[in-house]
């Protein structure tokens, strides 16, 4: 019975490691990619991005070495870990890519995302679903404006790699390069402070996530779509 037991508890930290790996790696992958990280840009060091993401420092370790790997990033001893110059000319926005309003984009969202939490309640991995409270820490534990913004796009992103459509992933991934692109502006005149956006941003996705993890794809659907509605009415910022 012992035995049992410690393997199912093994295998759930593993599980876990590899939810946070993953959360830790499309996180800073995005960010490089996208532009938020520019070349040159020294990263958060592993004690940090273990704490923002609850994670082992050899699971940030083991996140940082497969971007090495991937030519994303640069180590170099006593300094830190750097955005490589090279994924300049890797910029999947380019430097032509056209400004959308947020309200385009919003409306975009709510015609396919929805659908999303379904493929994502069908296709995603426990792993995949388990690595999405890692996107929400993220989002409740942001401070400045920009944070906040890509966390709640880092989580809707995670949602879409989940549905295992990469054409809509690929639409998702160049919704968010536009609001970047856009410095993730905040709407003039906006006075809402931003503990208050962001107590209600993880009071709602924490639903969605709920759902989707009890793999309730029809509530998911339900919970994106009236999210982006309140968002879409409000245009505060999604």
């Amino acid at each position: 019975m012992g035995t049992l037991v410690d393997t199912a508890e093994l295998s759930g930290a593993r599980a876990v490691s590899d939810a946070s790996s993953h959360a830790i790696y499309r996180s800073l992958k995005d960010r490089i990619v996208g532009g938020g990280f520019p070349p040159g840009t020294r990263l958060p060091t592993e004690r940090a991005l273990a704490e923002r993401f609850n994670a082992a420092r050899n699971t940030v370790r083991k996140t940082m070495n497969r971007l090495v790997s991937e030519g994303l990033v640069i180590r170099h001893v006593g300094r830190g870990s750097f955005v490589a110059d090279a994924v300049a000319g890797d910029n999947a926005t380019g430097g032509t890519q056209e400004h959308y309003r947020l309200s385009e984009l919003l409306e975009a969202r709510l015609l396919f995302e929805p659908r999303l939490a379904e493929l994502a309640v069908e296709r995603a991995t426990e792993a995949e679903l388990i690595g999405l409270t890692s996107h929400l820490e993220a989002l409740s534990s942001a401070q400045s404006w920009v944070d906040f913004k890509e966390a709640k796009y880092a989580l809707h992103l995670a949602i879409a790699r989940a549905s295992k459509n990469r054409f809509l992933e690929h639409v998702f991934e160049q919704i968010v390069a536009s609001r970047r692109k856009a410095g993730w502006a905040r709407p003039g005149g906006h006075l809402v402070p931003l503990p208050m956006l962001r107590d209600a941003a993880v009071r709602d996705n924490a639903a969605i996530i709920d759902a989707l993890q009890s793999r309730n794809g029809d509530v998911a659907r339900t919970l994106i779509c009236e999210y982006l509605q309140r968002t879409l009415m409000s245009i505060s910022g999604d």
